[in-house]
This record gives C-alpha cells, sequence and structure tokens, in this order.
C-alpha cells in the first residue's frame, strides 16, 4: 500500500492507517513497508480477541498511535492495577502500626513511552510516567519513574543508559509487579528509589546465559543531598535447557549518605503502613549485598531471595539489616513464564486455551531492621495466592497473607486479603 503524504508544512509526516491483515500488497521480493503512523481503529471489525472467553484486544489493534520512521520509533504502552484490600488485626498490631483501613486503591497507573534513534536503531530512549492523584498522601500528581535514553554497541554486546531509572540491585527490583507470581515486593528497604546516573549492561556467554550491569548515581536516599552510588549485579544461567532453567544471581551496592539514613517497609502489602522502620539514624555510607536464585521446570518454579545491608555508623558497631522470601508457584495449565536473556529476569505468563492460565503460589518472607541499638522490628509473612491470566493482558488475583509483627516488646498478628484486577498493553 503507497504512503500518503500529509502537504501541509515541511514537519508533516506522512500518515497512513494498519492495512487489515492480508491487504498490504508488496512490490516483488520486497517485504510490505509499516506504515509510518499507526492509527488505532478500535472498533473496526476484528477488533476483539477471540482466542480467549474474556474480552481483550486483539494483537493488532493499538490503544495509542505508533510511529514507526527510518530514524525514529515511538512506542507508548500503559499498566493499570486495582486492588481492594482488607485487614484483620489483634490489639498488638493495632498498637503497633494502627488501625489498618479496608478499601480499594489504584496501585499503579502509569504510562511508558519507548522507541529507537538512528539509521540502525542502536540508540532509545525511554519515558515513564506515574499518575499518583487517587494517592491523598502524595503531594504531587504525577512522578516521573524513567527518564533515560541509551545507544548499544553490538559488537561488544553492551548497552548504556544515562539519566533517570532504576539500579540494579535484586530481582525483585528488576521484576516489574505485573509479570510477578506474587503481588508485591517485600525486599524493598534494600532497593534503592528511581536515581540519575549512568548504567551498563553487558550479555555475557555463548547464547546470551548471563548479565552483567553496574552503574553510577547520584543518590537521593537519605540525607546526604546526592552523594555517590554505585551498584553492579551479576547473572548467570546455570542450566539452559528449553524446558528447564536456573537462574543465579549476586547483587552489590555502596553509597554515601552524608550525615543520616532512614530504613522501612512494608510486609508485601501495598495498602499497609510501614510495618517496620528503624527511623531517621546517623551514617555516613552504607553497603548492600544480595544474593537471588529461580528454578523452573515446565510450570513449576521456585524462586529465593536474600538481602542485607549494613550502615556505617559513627559510634557503636555497624547495625546489620537483611530480608528473604522463598516462593513456589504452579500454573496449573502447564504455561511457563519466558526468561528474558537481556535483563536476567521473568516475562509475564502467556495463556495458550481459551480460558487463560491459572496460577497458585506459595510464598514466606521475612524482614528483619532490629540490630544493635536500632529497633525497627521484624516481620515474618506467610502468603497463598492464586493468579488467573486471563488473556495476555488481564489477570486477576488473589492473595490470604499472615503477618507476626515483632516489635515494641510485643508480637503482633495482621491477616491480609488481597484481590486485584490488572491490564497491560
Amino acid at each position: 500500500m503507497p504512503l500518503l503524504p500529509v502537504a501541509a508544512s515541511p514537519a508533516a509526516v506522512e500518515v497512513v492507517a494498519p492495512a487489515p491483515a492480508g491487504q498490504v500488497e508488496a512490490a516483488a521480493g520486497q517485504p510490505p513497508k509499516p506504515p509510518i503512523v499507526e492509527v488505532p481503529k478500535l472498533f473496526q471489525p476484528g477488533g476483539i480477541d477471540k482466542r480467549y472467553a474474556i474480552p481483550d484486544l486483539a494483537p493488532d489493534r493499538l490503544l495509542f498511535p505508533r510511529i514507526n520512521t527510518r530514524i525514529f520509533t515511538f512506542r507508548p504502552g500503559i499498566e493499570l492495577i486495582l486492588d481492594h484490600t482488607a485487614f484483620g488485626q489483634d490489639d498488638a498490631s493495632v498498637a503497633q502500626v494502627g488501625a489498618q483501613d479496608d478499601g480499594f486503591d489504584v496501585r499503579s497507573a502509569s504510562l511508558t513511552f519507548e522507541g529507537e534513534l538512528g539509521l540502525k536503531r542502536r540508540m532509545g530512549y525511554k519515558v515513564g510516567v506515574a499518575y499518583n492523584g487517587f494517592n491523598s498522601e502524595v503531594e504531587q500528581d504525577f512522578t516521573l519513574t524513567d527518564f533515560n535514553y541509551f545507544f548499544a554497541i553490538p559488537q561488544w554486546r553492551t548497552q548504556i543508559r544515562l539519566g533517570q531509572m532504576q539500579e540494579d540491585f535484586g530481582y525483585e527490583v528488576i521484576g516489574s509487579t505485573a509479570t510477578m507470581p506474587q503481588s508485591e515486593r517485600v525486599l524493598t528497604p534494600f532497593a534503592s528509589p528511581v536515581n540519575p546516573g549512568v548504567k551498563i549492561t553487558h550479555l555475557l556467554g555463548k547464547g546470551q546465559r548471563g548479565t552483567l550491569t553496574y552503574g553510577v548515581f547520584k543518590d537521593d536516599w537519605g540525607e546526604g543531598g546526592g552523594g555517590i552510588a554505585v551498584s553492579a549485579r551479576l547473572t548467570t544461567l546455570a542450566i539452559d535447557r528449553p524446558d528447564s532453567w536456573l537462574h543465579l544471581g549476586i547483587a552489590f551496592r555502596r553509597a554515601d549518605l552524608g550525615n543520616q539514613t532512614r530504613y522501612s517497609g512494608k510486609p508485601g502489602v501495598a495498602a499497609a503502613n510501614e510495618f517496620v522502620d528503624t527511623g531517621d539514624f546517623e551514617a555516613a555510607s552504607t553497603t548492600h549485598f544480595g544474593l537471588e536464585a529461580n528454578y523452573a521446570r515446565g510450570p513449576f518454579s521456585i524462586i529465593a531471595e536474600f538481602a542485607a545491608a549494613r550502615p556505617d555508623i559513627p559510634v557503636g558497631q555497624d547495625p546489620a539489616f537483611h530480608g528473604f522470601y522463598l516462593l513456589g508457584s504452579w500454573v496449573l495449565t502447564g504455561e511457563q513464564r519466558e526468561y528474558d536473556r537481556t535483563k536476567g529476569s521473568l516475562k509475564r505468563i502467556m495463556p495458550v486455551g481459551r480460558w487463560g492460565a491459572p496460577e497458585l503460589m506459595v510464598r514466606y518472607s521475612a524482614v528483619d531492621l532490629s540490630s544493635g541499638a536500632i529497633d525497627g522490628g521484624r516481620y515474618d509473612r506467610l502468603e497463598v495466592g492464586a493468579n488467573w491470566w486471563a488473556t495476555t493482558r488481564w489477570k486477576f488475583g488473589i492473595l490470604y497473607g499472615n503477618i507476626w509483627l515483632k516489635r515494641f516488646d510485643s508480637t503482633g498478628h495482621t491477616q491480609s486479603f488481597l484481590t486485584r484486577l490488572q491490564w497491560v498493553y
């Protein structure tokens, strides 16, 4: 199909809607050229994905326009997660953390814009924006989660990324909450916030069986006013077979904090208060260390991770904080998550059958922020849940958890029940 020029101004681009499959005629021996601007046509025939019982957009239907020129591409994406959380507490729990409120919450409402630049597509960019207007505790309605660009060196299998981004420390940090078997991360006290810096990633070994990522960042953690932080993560596939693999990883982080810092975390429930919290304390720097493992065999997988932090305090013995989790999951219909070799992490389940892919999961986790003179508390959490990956975009989840918190010379018991609705484009 020929491209139709828009002759309005020198800056105008050629616009054409995507033709239905089978109606694009290419010159002899030439593949069909994609349109420069792909326009959403949601309500034309064939717009519904009929592979699944739950209605969804067909794979070739767009929600937002996409741009695809010789030197510039633009691909938008969206993540929307809605939660309802209910709590049950004993008197000790209420005394420790206050009464936890039941209710609905917009867990995630974010847009991403990414693409490539240049004739050989060796440069690119990513912009991420999260909407916080549903959460009255956040002062700004929008948060810029990503604002970075990258360039690739193919002969070295290397990518260099500059700008604002998440540091690569820990398996949970690399994976999105929209792709993991668990509903929430638990090792957030040891993960850094989004920081500006430079990050370099190398793909290692034959068949890209490993990754090495390291970077230097301006650290906004604590009260250091933007000290320097360095982080690194090394992963490998110790087993690499079509139906099974074993991922192993190690991570390190060192940051200059200036005068003081603080560690806190929620017990794997986004709607909960901070259950463990050290409060502000003096520290000049901190060192973090992490281990991770993921074994998958067909629809079965076991994920384990450990993280520790050792702040450098001016007086007395340095405290040592730690956390870990052990998770098992089983996709009843036999689907297996794909392994992303460029990141060393999991992708989400892509269901095959008409009724999607149900998944069962169980996890035990613990985070301990009490050490020496610092009493930040320790919680242990046992949870069981189920995910229904109804289509390639829809997911429904339920999760029940028991939390035991040791803090303020008492042990409190909290129960949580989460229901989740998720759509990712």
